[in-house]
């Protein structure tokens, strides 16, 4: 999965390098076909929800014309190099050039998935950089390692990476994205496990930061919470913490 920061997205930066693919604006589709993909697939992955977006964002994302980040369904990442297309077809036919080259670590489509070591995971190209096989299978994935580490900070981790420093640094910018998606709509942001967040909350139950004051805050709660964190009495919309479920 792709190893450029959150920061150059936020600051605009196309993943293609300077001077390439100088092309005019694709498609508006285009620009939410990872999201759309996502919407769809999300709902019955078992994925808390907003992950697999905020996932897209930190792997695939670029600015889009309205300015706003957005995940590049045809984008892929060569041996630590980003890279953008205008189209899908190009995006493949890249691809193509470099397996027929002999290069075999890239990552691709909107979650990012690397088809070397994910040899498994698509039939073909197409079928790598179609926006809802993509993310289906990103969704599977992250699924395998809740599974094997127990904890969805660890499976965030692990999606890019083995070494846990890296994979601490990769659930820190994910979380990042998660929180600028709820700011905009409200909702609830889990938070990565950190030392200063042990023991926070009873077992079962995680840290997460409420976006959009306390009617949105009350409506993430769940029946049978304990010992969440008391809601102030006040009208703003800052963030607050309270303890969720898993």
């Amino acid at each position: 999965m792709r190893r450029a920061p959150l920061l150059a997205l936020l600051g605009a930066a196309l993943l293609a390098p300077l001077g390439a693919m100088a092309q005019p604006l694709p498609p508006a589709d285009d620009w939410s076909a990872c999201r759309r993909a996502i919407a769809a697939v999300e709902p019955g992955a078992g994925i808390p929800p907003g992950l697999l977006g905020a996932i897209a964002l930190v792997e695939s994302g670029r600015a889009a014309p309205s300015g706003r980040p957005e995940p590049w369904p045809w984008t892929w990442n060569a041996e630590g190099e980003g890279y953008s297309a205008p189209s899908k077809a190009a995006a493949v036919a890249a691809v193509a050039a470099l397996q027929a080259r002999g290069v075999r670590s890239i990552d691709v489509g909107c979650m990012q998935v690397n088809l070397m070591y994910h040899p498994g995971a698509f039939a073909n190209l197409d079928a790598a950089f179609d926006p809802v096989t993509n993310a289906r299978y990103a969704a599977r994935f992250l699924n395998s390692l809740r599974g094997s580490t127990g904890e969805w900070g660890d499976a965030i981790g692990r999606y890019h990476s083995g070494e846990a420093e890296r994979g601490a640094a990769y659930n820190r910018r994910v979380a990042l994205a998660q929180l600028g998606v709820a700011w905009g709509r409200g909702g609830a942001v889990a938070l990565p496990p950190m030392a200063g967040l042990a023991g926070l909350c009873a077992p079962g139950l995680r840290p997460a930061l409420l976006i959009g004051g306390p009617a949105e805050a009350r409506r993430f709660m769940r029946p049978g919470v304990s010992r969440p964190v008391p809601l102030p009495r006040v009208r703003n919309p800052r963030p607050r913490m309270a303890c969720l479920r898993r």
